[in-house]
């Protein structure tokens, strides 16, 4: 009997995911969303496979040191590498089942989903307080650098353009095949990256 194996995230634990397998997505989620979260949880990905048990065992192996507590199925890892792994099963037979719409139970929860996410939208330099002319390393390899050029872009390699876009060029020059990457998680200001300084002032 197939099972859903999935990676959800919550705007209230923006440093945590949760992986884990049902046969019914939209009703685990509500449950869920019955817990002490103060908002409801969004899917990021999620695959319908035969082996579900298997798979979500690799995945929490693959991710083991990001295990926040064994007896849980949260992790403090980007939704991005949980999904560079969760999509090898899809690559073999399984089904996407990702929602296209956010599953909440009332309007108010969908409301304050939107909301979250317009507080947390459209990074800027501004934020933290990081000036034009300003070097940031690259998380993964930090001889890699970009200069920072207004509040929004930064020169990379000899050309103006995004934090996400720069960072998606040098991740898929390592070899991950991910569609998109959340520039301000890989690029780091004096050891920590843009991402954690703007929590912090948050």
């Amino acid at each position: 009997m197939s099972k859903i194996v999935y990676i959800l995230t919550n705007q209230s634990m923006p440093d945590t995911i949760k992986i884990g397998i049902t046969d019914n997505l939209e009703r685990r989620m509500r449950e869920l969303d019955n817990t002490s979260t103060p908002l409801p949880f969004e899917c990021y990905y999620a695959v319908e496979v035969q082996d579900a048990k298997v798979i979500e065992k690799k995945i929490h192996e693959g991710l083991d040191d990001s295990r926040i507590r064994q007896s849980r199925e949260f992790f403090n890892t980007s939704p991005e590498q949980a999904k560079a792994i969760l999509e090898i099963a899809e690559v073999m037979g399984g089904k996407n089942v990702t929602p296209t719409e956010d599953v909440v139970e009332t309007p108010q929860d969908k409301q304050a989903l939107d909301s979250a996410r317009k507080k947390r939208s459209k990074f800027n330099f501004g934020m933290i307080n990081i000036g034009p002319g300003t070097i940031l390393e690259f998380a993964k390899d930090t001889s890699i650098t970009c200069e920072v050029v207004d509040d929004t872009k930064v020169k990379f390699r000899g050309a103006i353009t995004s934090l996400s876009a720069s960072a998606n060029t040098i991740l898929h020059e390592m070899g991950y095949d991910w569609e998109q990457a959340h520039g301000p998680r890989f690029w780091m200001h004096q050891g920590k990256s843009l991402r954690d300084l703007r929590y912090e002032r948050e």
